[in-house]
């Protein structure tokens, strides 16, 4: 004799089955988690020789005897020694340090390597990246003046104890006895040199931050004042001298 299941019935049945597959599935992940960890894994196909980038890492979840790093700072500007593919996970054997660069092979063709000391409330180093492009003015008793311009910023020196500080420092800015300790590589060109030296210890040095490296050829806002005078050399016999001449409309 067949009976038919009543409404509730069938609501019960249902319910009692969905509750086995939702125990099954979280028994699986249970097991998953006990028997399994995250490694870091590669995105994407590559070849040897290949710089590793943060956006070439992703988690990776394998069985915990598989050994691999975790910590994608251990693997950020190392190169790739062997051919990787989607998924594989970095170990060891895979990872080769980057060639080391010297100083004198960061200097851009027409440039040279200059040193300067960042004063406090200026734009806090520790925000800035190799490569930034700014340009450096000076304010004095006779008005504000340009020193440099397109500025490439190369690397920092210094801090407490002549060591740079970790990510995770506090700004090195914000504490001024540490100021005079830090230094700034920065590559100018070579006509700026003297006046970048020329900074006396009254003058108020503003950075004046406008790209990145490779931003060069882009057509940036200039920050020169509009021209007021114009300036006429005078010659009278073996003296000369210049004055400035207001411009008109």
């Amino acid at each position: 004799m067949n009976k038919k299941l009543t409404g509730s019935t069938t609501a019960a049945i249902s319910m009692f089955l969905i509750s086995g597959v939702f125990a099954s599935v979280l028994g699986v992940r249970q097991v998953e988690r006990v028997t399994t960890h995250e490694v870091l894994g590669i995105s994407g196909d590559w070849p040897a020789g290949v710089a590793i980038e943060p956006a070439m890492i992703q988690p990776v979840r394998v069985d915990k005897q598989v050994a691999g790093f975790k910590d994608p700072s251990h693997l950020v500007g190392k190169r790739l020694a062997t051919d990787k593919k989607h998924g594989q996970i970095f170990r060891r054997s895979d990872v080769s340090a980057a060639p080391r660069s010297w100083l004198a092979q960061q200097i851009p063709e027409g440039k040279v390597l200059y040193t300067m000391k960042p004063q406090a409330g200026a734009i806090p180093h520790s925000q800035l990246r190799n490569g930034d492009l700014f340009d450096v003015l000076a304010t004095g008793p006779e008005g504000v003046r340009t020193l440099a311009r397109d500025v490439r910023l190369v690397g920092v020196m210094g801090g407490q104890n002549g060591r740079q500080p970790s990510s995770s420092s506090p700004s090195i800015l914000a504490r001024p006895q540490a100021v005079p300790s830090v230094s700034m590589v920065v590559a100018v060109s070579p006509e700026y040199v003297y006046p970048l030296a020329s900074i006396r210890s009254s003058d108020v040095v503003s950075i004046v931050l406008h790209g990145a490296s490779g931003s060069e050829g882009v057509e940036r806002p200039r920050i020169d004042p509009k021209p007021t005078h114009r300036n006429i050399e005078i010659v009278a016999g073996l003296q000369k001298r210049q004055v400035a001449v207001p411009m008109t409309n």
